[in-house]
């Protein structure tokens, strides 16, 4: 193998560790969005969903939140949600939630992070619900998110969730 060849395994290999790196050792910021990514995925549910799948779904969802946690989502009598709560009345509330749907899914984007302080990162972001209730009436809800996540023994949990606006399509 000549110069060339020995420049492009050595080209080949910086590439696979930076990449390795970018893999294994994520920033702060795509850590937080990876919370948010779970929580999409612990909120989805499809027709003919079994229990057990669906109490461990319950059981992941209130693992992403600090305990206790804050929430502000205010709106007509039948829904506001505003207070602190236990890991357990999120669980439950979230459980409850669900039953309302035969198909839910949760989406984020539009993220806009920082962080004040070490262990603290503030998170305005837009929500998306979509699904159909057990009625089977259709439902598409847009939101505008404010978060508050704090890092407890290497993990982003979230401390405070706001409602900030309601978005029209």
């Amino acid at each position: 193998m000549g110069r060339v060849g020995y420049l492009l395994l050595g080209i080949a290999i910086l590439l696979i560790g930076i990449f390795s790196w970018k893999y294994l050792f994520p920033s702060e910021e795509k850590r937080v969005i990876k919370q948010f990514e779970l929580l999409s995925q612990y909120v989805e549910k499809v027709a003919e969903e079994d229990i057990l799948s669906a109490a461990n779904r319950m059981k992941n969802i209130s693992q992403l939140f600090a305990d206790p946690c804050e929430f502000k989502i205010e709106g007509d009598s039948s829904y506001s949600f505003i207070g602190s709560y236990t890991r357990e009345e999120i669980k439950g509330y979230a459980l409850r939630g669900r039953s309302y749907f035969s198909e839910l899914s949760l989406r984020f984007h539009d993220y806009k992070i920082e962080f004040p302080e070490k262990h603290r990162a503030e998170v305005r972001l837009t929500g998306r619900l979509t699904g159909r209730s057990t009625a089977g009436e259709r439902v598409d809800e847009v939101r505008e998110l404010f978060c508050l996540l704090k890092k407890d023994k290497n993990v982003w949990l979230l401390d405070r969730l706001e409602v900030v606006e309601i978005l029209k399509r």
